[in-house]
């Protein structure tokens, strides 16, 4: 009698509500748009060009095992510096830690235009957009169009670094790194976008600027990729979980392009016979469904999409870092 008692006057619990990972949400939709349609150029655009035989693709797999024992020296070397480097601070604010409700905008601050004024920024958008049209009328070459559609954002682009770098120099070489990763990503995009218009004829499709895709330019840019990022997961110490998943993935990716540039300039013949397809490209050393354009895809956006949530957790944190700034300069009460 006594519990039952008991039980009528203690409040009952409010329903649990149902709330959505809108984070995980977004990542889940995007990688499945993006895997529906690589599967879908996989089976109806395969990349025409010369294919090696089983035999043949083993060749050089050496060169492949040195290249990953290089890459494996890298992630080492990082993994050390990062766990001293927490040892050393071992207490610090995670780029993640959220801000509070009260005044936290949708969208950081520090990703927005801080410098710039919005004029700026829509006048530069219009410009830009009204390039597209023009650059169809005079008929003028792709490279040449995409220079011009991005032309006016470089003013706002520096100013804005220029701007963030004075208040916290590694956030504004981080999203000029993502910025830089960001185009990448469209270089390859349009490559693939080629590849569906031209039924897969790889002589036809090689992004906005041809003329770069070469071995050695490859091999740099994805090298200063993979470098830089190892030096952000030392110094963040590890701590953006977003960043390591980047740069795990970008260590993938640095084991093909050593593999292809020494393949492409010790033994062209054989490059040139099918040995572009790499380790992992269809027909390639091991060997995956996925041809040299797609899973070069996959890498870029397996390594583009952590860092955005990487640099959207940072511009919390800056975000964080500018309000206690401002709470410690008021005057008290």
């Amino acid at each position: 009698m006594e519990s039952s008692t008991v039980d009528r006057e203690r409040p009952a619990s409010p329903p649990r509500r149902f709330s959505v990972d809108w984070r995980w949400m977004g990542i889940a939709i995007v990688t499945e748009i993006t895997a529906v349609f690589l599967a879908y150029m996989c089976v109806n655009r395969p990349v025409v060009g010369a294919k090696l035989t089983p035999g043949e693709r083993l060749q050089h797999w050496p060169v492949a095992v040195v290249g990953a024992a290089v890459v494996a020296l890298g992630v080492l070397f990082v993994a050390r510096e990062t766990l001293r480097a927490r040892r050393l601070s071992p207490v610090v604010d995670s780029p993640a830690e959220p801000l509070a409700d009260q005044g936290r905008p949708r969208i950081p601050r520090a990703l927005l235009t801080q410098r710039v004024p919005r004029a700026g920024v829509l006048a530069a958008a219009a410009i830009s957009f009204a390039t597209v049209p023009l650059s169809f009328i005079l008929q003028v070459s792709f490279p040449l169009g995409w220079l011009a559609f991005l032309a006016p954002w470089i003013p706002i682009v520096v100013a804005e670094a220029r701007w963030k770098y004075a208040r916290d120099s590694l956030f504004a070489c981080f999203g000029l790194l993502v910025i830089l990763q960001l185009l990448h990503m469209v270089e390859h995009s349009v490559q693939v976008g080629q590849l569906l218009a031209n039924d897969g004829t790889l002589r036809d499709s090689h992004g906005i600027f041809g003329q770069l895709d070469f071995e050695l330019v490859h091999f740099l840019t994805d090298t200063t990729l993979w470098i830089s990022l190892g030096l952000l997961v030392i110094i963040f110490k590890g701590r953006n979980a977003w960043l390591v998943v980047a740069f795990v993935a970008a260590s993938f990716h640095q084991i093909e392009h050593f593999y292809l540039f020494w393949i492409n300039h010790a033994d062209n013949a054989f490059y040139l016979s099918g040995g572009v397809a790499g380790i992992m490209g269809h027909h390639g050393l091991i060997g995956s469904p996925l041809d040299r354009p797609y899973l070069h895809y996959t890498y870029n956006f397996i390594v583009l999409v952590p860092m955005v949530i990487a640099l959207w957790d940072e511009a919390r944190r800056v975000d964080r870092d500018q309000s206690r700034k401002l709470a410690a300069q008021a005057p008290a009460a």
